[in-house]
């Protein structure tokens, strides 16, 4: 992720099949003029998930964008 000329971290985000995501992002450098600083979110979804096919996107503005399609059922 970039934000600004100077700023940059990096975001992660890591799902399982049981409906969890949880998204990280660190800062490459943790003294910075902006204030940012490391961060973990933890998102329980209310079904089970296809995590093969989870995706995520940050914007150009620092947005991030995460696709996460349920597991699809054997009915």
């Amino acid at each position: 992720m970039r934000r600004g000329s100077d700023h940059r971290s990096s975001v992660r985000v890591q799902s399982d099949p049981a409906g969890r995501l949880v998204i990280t992002g660190q800062p490459e450098q943790p003294e910075n003029p902006w204030g940012i600083s490391a961060f973990k979110k933890v998102v329980s979804l209310p079904g089970r998930i296809d995590p093969l096919q989870t995706s995520a996107v940050v914007s150009l503005h620092g947005r991030l964008f995460v696709r996460v399609p349920f597991e699809q059922s054997n009915m």
